[in-house]
């Protein structure tokens, strides 16, 4: 059986309007005096964006016309050395950098969320590549053996997962059942709304006849809630977004009924998001399955098709989980966009393109890279 691994980057969604990690602050500050959300909504996202850009000016001196350019690595890196080190920040506590952090953390869901809902950009390639996926994945009800295709994704964002959610489910309905295929998490989860049966874990699913569509996010995702206490995973598909559990606390329903405390502090629900930083935390128990399952998953793969990810070097974690895991006879396949090719540079440029970073790194295997973009292979493969 050939079994082939699709790792996503940012490039996937950057297409269907996504914005990219230079202009996620810029997307923040958008989203200051936004009328969409109530009065008292927007009460706290402008006090957020306030203490952030009082953290940029003056905790990390920038200045007004460099804001919107700086760097996300360069914002949590000194927030999560300070908290790891138990050490303040200038004149910033502890419990204020955690603070400054979690709303941090809310502002960009807000800020991904809004950049994809006012583009114009067609998302047609995400839902035939969903399609593509599910249709391939479903084949495990007439084999539960044949397992063929997973997808690694550093993304946050969950377009991909509602598209290929709302075909499990329509699929589900005409059948009249809870579900037939499910989301695969690859890691211990629950459903956020207690009586929705269509999220279950995927070996469940498998043990009930079903199948799974494995989408590992090895950086977490927009539609993730984590108890604190217990380290359960909370999953919902919105399929209309208002803020939700941005706005809304949310607390674990099985530490409130086994440890019999309503809404306590202990068992409030929180982001599982890994940041752009170079002190990447990975040690959450549910993370580290994800990424145990990940490399279990390009072990297995005969070929990895990469699709919009830039290989950067800060993601040097990944780098040295597909070093470590990827065997030697697997056919390397990448899609970037005609910016990333190293032949249209001269000189040193080229050494700095995501293509050259591919040659380089994929040097003695079996490598192909097309300059199509998701676009090239969605059209070329997802039919």
């Amino acid at each position: 059986m050939n079994k082939t691994v699709y790792v996503l980057g940012a490039g996937f969604s950057m297409d269907a309007g996504a914005p990219s990690q230079a202009n996620l602050v810029k997307a923040i500050y958008d989203l200051k005096g936004n009328k969409k959300y109530s009065s008292k909504r927007l009460s706290f996202i402008n006090k957020w964006i306030e203490e952030f850009d009082n953290f940029l000016k003056n905790g990390l001196c920038v200045s007004d016309e460099e804001r919107f350019y700086y760097t996300l690595e360069d914002v949590y890196t000194p927030i999560d050395k300070c908290i790891s080190e138990n050490a303040s920040f200038r004149g910033h506590t502890i419990k204020y950098l955690q603070e400054l952090r979690d709303n941090l953390n809310r502002l960009i869901t807000l800020a991904i969320r809004e950049s994809i809902d006012k583009s114009s950009n067609s998302k047609k390639p995400i839902d035939d590549f969903a399609n593509f996926i599910v249709n391939t994945s479903r084949g495990r009800l007439e084999n539960e053996k044949e397992d063929k295709i997973s997808i690694i994704t550093t993304n946050w964002d969950i377009m991909l997962d509602n598209k290929i959610y709302e075909l499990l489910f329509s699929e589900a309905k005409k059948a009249k059942k809870d579900f037939i295929g499910v989301v695969d998490y690859c890691c211990y989860l629950s459903s956020l709304d207690e009586h929705d049966n269509s999220v279950k874990p995927g070996l469940y699913a498998l043990g009930k006849g079903g199948y799974n569509v494995k989408i590992l996010k090895l950086h977490g995702s927009l539609n993730w809630m984590q108890c604190p206490k217990c380290q359960r995973l909370y999953v919902k598909f919105y399929r209309r977004f208002n803020g939700g559990y941005v706005f809304n606390k949310k607390y674990c329903r099985h530490c409130e009924r086994n440890f019999k405390q309503n809404k306590d502090i202990s068992n409030k629900l929180e982001m599982n998001l890994i940041m752009p930083t170079f002190l990447k935390n990975l040690n959450n128990i549910q993370n580290k399955l994800i990424w145990q399952n990940a490399g279990i998953e390009l072990s297995e793969a005969d070929k990895i098709v990469f699709i919009g990810y830039s290989l950067p070097q800060a993601d040097f974690e990944f780098k040295q989980l597909l070093s470590r895991m990827i065997k030697n006879e697997a056919k390397i396949e990448v899609y970037l966009i005609e910016n990333d090719n190293p032949e249209k540079y001269k000189g040193n440029l080229k050494y700095l393109t995501a293509g050259y970073r591919y040659q380089n790194f994929f040097s003695k295997r079996e490598l192909k890279i097309e300059y199509s973009g998701v676009k090239g292979f969605v059209k070329n493969n997802c039919r």
